[in-house]
C-alpha cells in the first residue's frame, strides 16, 4: 500500500521543486502545470481506489481511501503555499521591475538635463 504512494509523492515532490527553483518561467505556466499535476495524481488515486475496492474489506477499504485522500488533501495544500509564494515573488518582481524603470527614466532626464547644460 504505501510502496504505492511513495513513487507518486516522490513525483510531485519533484515536479514542484523543479517548478520553484525555475526562475524564467511563466507563473500561468507553472501555475497550469502544478494543476495539472494535481489533476494526474486524483486521477490516478481514483484508479487505484477503484481498482482496489473489490479485493478489500469495506472497513479498510474506507479507511485505505480516507489514507490517500488525506494525504492527496495535505499535497493540495502544500501545492496551494507553493503557488501563494510564487505569486508573491511574482509581484514582488513586477514591483521591482517598475521601480527599477522608474530610475531609469529619472536617470536619462538628469542625463538628457546635464547635456544641455552642457552646451
Amino acid at each position: 500500500m504505501r510502496s504505492k504512494l511513495v513513487l507518486p509523492i516522490i513525483a510531485l515532490f519533484a515536479i514542484s521543486n523543479g517548478y520553484t527553483q525555475d526562475s524564467n518561467s511563466n507563473s500561468e505556466d507553472r501555475i497550469s502545470a502544478l494543476e495539472a499535476a494535481v489533476a494526474t495524481l486524483e486521477t490516478r488515486l481514483a484508479t487505484r481506489t477503484t481498482s482496489g475496492a473489490g479485493s478489500m474489506d469495506n472497513s479498510v477499504t474506507g479507511l485505505s481511501v480516507q489514507r490517500r485522500v488525506d494525504d492527496l488533501a495535505r499535497q493540495v495544500e502544500s501545492l496551494t503555499r507553493q503557488v501563494t509564494s510564487l505569486q508573491r515573488q511574482v509581484d514582488q518582481a513586477g514591483r521591482d521591475a517598475a521601480a527599477a524603470t522608474r530610475e531609469a527614466e529619472a536617470a536619462r532626464r538628469d542625463a538628457r538635463d546635464a547635456l544641455m547644460r552642457a552646451r
